[in-house]
């Protein structure tokens, strides 16, 4: 199966945890996967190494280089997935310090992309307005919008230019960034080193269409998340799709992420990875796992299952 696997095709190494940075590489050397989106950073389950580290010492750098090309197996894109808008002034301070931090690594390590989330800011705690009335959250939304989120990512954004590295936002209910329209309203504001992380996933249980998501976006989609999403009727009924349950019951939930075949079929996901090179995407398909199977068997699955599109 493996050979007939693509150079675009990608693993994000949150599936891999349970093994080392070089036993990942070779893990996807060996799957035919010949690219990895590294994590450095954010919540500590979606960090593989360290942004810091690698920002402040050369040596790292060139040890992760090194066994990058050992495997043969090229570092596509890092990924910070943090809020540094958070309330917790700690927190925020933690979470900005290390995308910081993962700039600086990309553009050491020649890597094009840091993927990361817009994040949401208070009061008190993270919170994101999903309704336009009563006008308390419209007013709260635009409030964010002007006093943090902007400020904020025009800084980072020139950072990034000036580092030519591109930050893809990945579109993510829970923050500000989250749809088409938030992340073009976004990257008016602070440039063309704004850009979307487009997850499906995400965007199917919002109500939006992935492929017309990636029409929209065009030029703006940097980085591509390969995952899927399957819809439980009955409790869509009863949950909707803003459902709280936690997602470790699985079965209660109103829907669930699953590898890519499980919740749409193959005739879809075509369709969209055709709608997005028919886009001009020149990044991978990068396979972030969180179905039922272990890790490293789904990862290989879902390599299996989009190599053969």
């Amino acid at each position: 199966m493996a050979a007939r696997h693509s150079a675009r095709l990608c693993a994000f190494s949150t599936a891999l945890q349970d093994r080392d940075l070089p036993a990942a590489l070779r893990f996807c050397a060996e799957q035919g996967i010949g690219a990895l989106e590294l994590g450095v950073g954010g919540w500590p389950s979606t960090a593989h190494a360290d942004a810091e580290q690698l920002a402040r010492d050369p040596a790292c750098v060139r040890a992760l280089r090194a066994d990058s090309q050992a495997a043969g197996v090229r570092l596509a894109a890092l990924s910070c997935h943090g809020n540094p808008l958070h309330p917790d002034t700690a927190r925020a301070a933690r979470d900005d310090r290390q995308l910081r931090a993962a700039l600086e690594s990309a553009h050491a390590l020649e890597v094009p992309v840091v993927v990361a989330f817009s994040g949401q800011p208070g009061p008190g705690v993270p919170n994101w307005p999903v309704v336009a009335w009563p006008d308390d959250y419209a007013a709260l939304w635009e409030r964010q919008w002007q006093d943090a989120l902007i400020p904020y990512w025009q800084g980072l954004a020139q950072r990034a230019s000036e580092l030519g590295v591109v930050i893809a936002l990945e579109l993510h209910g829970g923050f500000a960034v989250h749809s088409p329209s938030t992340l073009l309203r976004l990257r008016d504001a602070c440039g063309p080193a704004i850009a979307a992380n487009l997850d499906p996933s995400h965007l199917w249980w919002q109500g939006i269409d992935p492929l017309a998501a990636v029409q929209l976006l065009g030029p703006a989609v940097a980085h591509f998340h390969v995952k899927d999403l399957l819809v439980n009727p009955a409790r869509l009924a009863e949950h909707g799709w803003l459902d709280h349950t936690p997602f470790a019951q699985r079965d209660q939930r109103a829907w669930q992420f699953v590898k890519p075949g499980d919740g749409h079929d193959a005739s879809t996901w075509r369709t969209l990875l055709d709608g997005l090179l028919a886009q001009g995407y020149p990044g991978v398909f990068s396979i972030e796992h969180e179905g039922v199977e272990a890790p490293a068997q789904g990862l290989a699955l879902a390599a299996d299952f989009i190599a053969q599109l």
